[in-house]
């Protein structure tokens, strides 16, 4: 007999199927409660079983993917312009955005440790490190405190730029995630 354990597996699976037609998604339900029912009267611990199956959303994927590979899938027109689109544009953004904001960030996060670190040589004496603009040098004993200014200032540039990245890779994956078969399900 399946526990409720199994029923709250075979409850979520059914939820992540719930795009594919009614009588697919319940032979696919109706299998994968047959195969636990069989391993347990099998003699099999029935944790080791769902184990075996693994979680119930890549399950569900599968069984989706499946489903899709058989031809079953729409494809409207509306469905294969959007991902056209999708395709085109973060495509060709992609080229540009991720390499722009990947050198600001590690090139900037490189170079808030170099101000830093240069801030607190010249500070102890190293005269040889110039600090300044055109006409006018940092005074050695504020040297720290400019490289402190400096350094946040490029450090925010760093972390703003790393944090717009993970957002972008964010975004991207999970809009490329929705255009693949069956992808449109929620989680």
């Amino acid at each position: 007999m399946i526990s409720p354990y199994g029923r709250s597996y075979l409850e979520k699976l059914n939820k992540y199927l719930e795009k594919l037609p009614d009588e697919e998604r319940m032979d696919a339900v109706m299998e994968i409660e047959s195969h636990i029912a069989e391993g347990i009267a099998n003699g099999q611990p029935e944790a080791a079983i769902l184990s075996r199956l693994g979680d119930p959303r890549k399950l569900a994927k599968a069984y989706r993917s499946q489903h899709f590979i058989e031809g079953h899938r729409s494809g409207s027109f509306r469905d294969i312009l959007a991902m056209a689109l999708f395709y085109c544009t973060t495509g060709l953004l992609s080229i540009m955005v991720i390499p722009v904001l990947a050198v600001i960030a590690y090139g900037f996060g490189f170079c808030t440790l170099l101000i830093l670190v240069a801030g607190v040589i010249r500070t102890f004496g190293a005269t040889w490190i110039s600090m300044g603009v055109p006409g006018m040098e940092v005074p050695t004993e504020y040297s720290m405190v400019v490289a402190a200014i400096v350094g946040a200032i490029i450090g925010g540039i760093a972390y703003f730029s790393w944090i717009g990245l993970k957002k972008y890779m964010a975004f991207l994956s999970t809009h490329y995630r929705r255009s693949l078969p069956g992808g449109r399900v929620s989680a």
